[in-house]
């Protein structure tokens, strides 16, 4: 599977997607719990930009603004949600999650943050958690269970092979011959 790369914005619809992030006062991790809050903020902006970008691209957008540290932060300003990971599953779930986390992300070879960027992955593990446990719950709210495990040191670190991409096309004749 292909890295998925960000869209790509101008400075004026990368200005009103930041005044209207702001303006909603919504952590960029509380639109992965919440879905029909990141369709309204994305229909909005693509109303006012006549872009056409799905939910999961500007969502994408966000976070990799917020990684490189060009995205602002709410802090204590921003709003408070209800619903968190713990409300909409229970301790057993969460651990059937962390099982279908695995599997999948060792046969892959893809961590966390893959999984919200790479729709496969994520249609996958909404499969597995539904064949183990009979119940749909959205990809992006399984994801967000995903993140609070993880920040509270409760989900398994998957031992990734890393690639060393320099070490690929070292020699040209044996890049030739692969």
């Amino acid at each position: 599977m292909k890295k998925k790369k960000s869209i790509p914005l101008n400075p004026a619809d990368r200005e009103a997607l930041v005044a209207m992030y702001l303006d909603r006062r919504l952590a960029i991790d509380r639109y992965a719990e919440r879905p029909k809050d990141l369709r309204s903020l994305t229909d909005a902006f693509n109303a006012l930009t006549e872009r056409s970008d799905p939910p999961e691209d500007i969502l994408h957008y966000m976070r990799t603004q917020r990684k490189s540290g060009k995205w602002p932060r709410l802090g204590s300003t921003a709003r408070k949600v209800s619903k968190s990971p713990e409300e909409i599953m229970a301790l057993e779930d969460s651990k059937i999650l962390e099982a279908c986390y695995v599997k999948i992300g060792k046969t892959h070879e893809k961590g966390n943050d893959s999984f919200a960027h790479e729709p496969e992955l994520m249609r996958e593990l909404v499969n597995e958690f539904r064949k183990a446990t009979g119940r749909y719950i959205h990809g992006s709210q399984l994801l967000a269970a995903l993140t609070k495990l993880r920040k509270a040191g409760n989900l398994e670190t998957l031992k990734l092979e890393k690639h060393d991409r320099r070490e690929a096309f070292g020699d040209m004749d044996k890049a030739a011959n692969m």
